[in-house]
């Protein structure tokens, strides 16, 4: 009988994990800075960027969650190596922002949990993936894990 302590829902009356669900959905779909995601069933909304490569994501049925997109690699906005990068990483987020706030669909892949406690995620913009896009604009490069790359030499 779990949470219901033995009361009997009528025949009647709605599911209310259900309409807790919709009234969730239309508050994702309300809210001005939040994004509609789509995941394969499970809608997701993007709630905020952090920075090129980092968003906070708020997936029904998952709660919300930093997200790590995967694919690409920006430069650092949080305690970057030199001034280049740091102007470099806040261009990345720039865009990111803007790609993500002129959308008309959003598309997130949940992956695995990385060491940092952030879900690995793929994200496309309108059926075009944001790290293909970043690196074909210069503000990103590949990355599949490993030794990131030194943002500073590179911009130098």
């Amino acid at each position: 009988m779990g949470r219901h302590h033995g009361r009997m829902r009528s025949a009647l009356s709605p599911p209310i994990p259900g309409l807790v669900a919709l009234l969730c959905l239309g508050l994702i779909a309300l809210a001005p800075d939040a994004a509609s995601a789509r995941t394969g069933g499970s809608p997701c909304a993007v709630v905020r960027v952090i920075d090129g490569d980092t968003v906070d994501l708020d997936c029904l049925g998952e709660g919300r969650f930093r997200a790590r997109l995967t694919g690409f690699d920006t430069p650092e906005t949080h305690r970057p190596g030199c001034a280049e990068e740091a102007l470099a990483g806040q261009a990345a987020t720039r865009r990111l922002r803007a790609l993500v706030a002129a959308s008309g669909q959003i598309d997130a892949q949940l992956g695995r949990w990385d060491r940092y406690d952030r879900r690995l995620v793929q994200l496309s913009v309108d059926g075009r993936d944001v790290g293909a896009r970043l690196i074909a604009e210069g503000l990103a490069l590949p990355y599949q894990g490993g030794r990131r790359p030194d943002w500073c030499a590179r911009l130098r």
